[in-house]
């Protein structure tokens, strides 16, 4: 992400040094992405610097379609949650959207972003959604729900959840419903706008594991140098695919 102070000081640098340098430095400011948040200024900003809606609901449709021919790998997938979480409530709408109409990887993706969005808003969209035929979209759709607060299902939705076949949609329900789970999206909302992207796929065969911190369904947070020395560690990532 390119701040519009990032980029004088590029020009700046660029103007101190070379021919060469000035131009592989205009290349880089070039080439780096438009992030969906409006700290890089430009000429379509709203109030106190954020960007127009409209840049933000075209930035998260471009976002999206990557989702609509499949999921793009973990690397697209985490860039785009980010950014997306990012663009805040200006995005939500774009989200429900593609939610209802976006093609199965997009509509799974579209819930889980709103997930670590948590937007009350969008829980007749997301009580939709416990119908969808994809069993990555409704387990998306119950995490989101539940960081909305305790899960209240009908007696109908109930007992058609539970017949599920999906083992993981019956897990998360499960969690669901635990009156003593207390999530905290704020929280998971604060992890994933800091998040520095460039640290991405850092960790390397045979080295010590960088450090880094995770929070879990509850919001709470686990940094993994507090386990260093102590005990054997062992993650596990689960998206709900089938």
């Amino acid at each position: 992400m390119v701040t519009q102070a990032a980029r004088r000081r590029f020009l700046q640098a660029a103007v101190a040094g070379s021919t060469t340098r000035t131009l592989l430095t205009l290349a880089l400011a070039l080439l780096l992405p438009t992030p969906l948040r409006a700290e890089d200024g430009g000429n379509k900003t709203g109030k106190k610097g954020k960007p127009a809606p409209a840049a933000v609901e075209k930035a998260a449709r471009e976002t999206l379609a990557q989702f609509d021919k499949g999921d793009p790998g973990w690397k697209v997938r985490m860039e785009a949650l980010v950014r997306l979480v990012r663009a805040g409530s200006a995005a939500v709408p774009i989200l429900v959207d593609a939610l209802h109409k976006g093609a199965p990887s997009t509509r799974e993706f579209s819930a889980q972003v709103l997930a670590a969005v948590a937007d009350p808003a969008t829980r007749p969209a997301l009580v939709l959604s416990l119908q969808d035929p994809e069993p990555g979209v409704r387990v998306h759709a119950i995490r989101a729900l539940r960081r909305l607060g305790r899960l209240e299902l009908t007696d109908h939705q109930r007992q058609v959840l539970e017949k599920d076949s999906h083992w993981m949609l019956r897990h998360y329900l499960e969690i669901a419903v635990l009156p003593d789970d207390a999530p905290n999206p704020a929280a998971m909302r604060k992890t994933l706008m800091g998040y520095d992207l460039t640290r991405m796929d850092a960790a390397r065969l045979g080295q010590a594991a960088p450090d880094f911190s995770l929070a879990d369904a509850g919001g709470r947070t686990y940094r993994l140098s507090q386990f260093r020395g102590k005990k054997t560690v062992v993650l596990e990532f689960n998206s709900g695919d089938g």
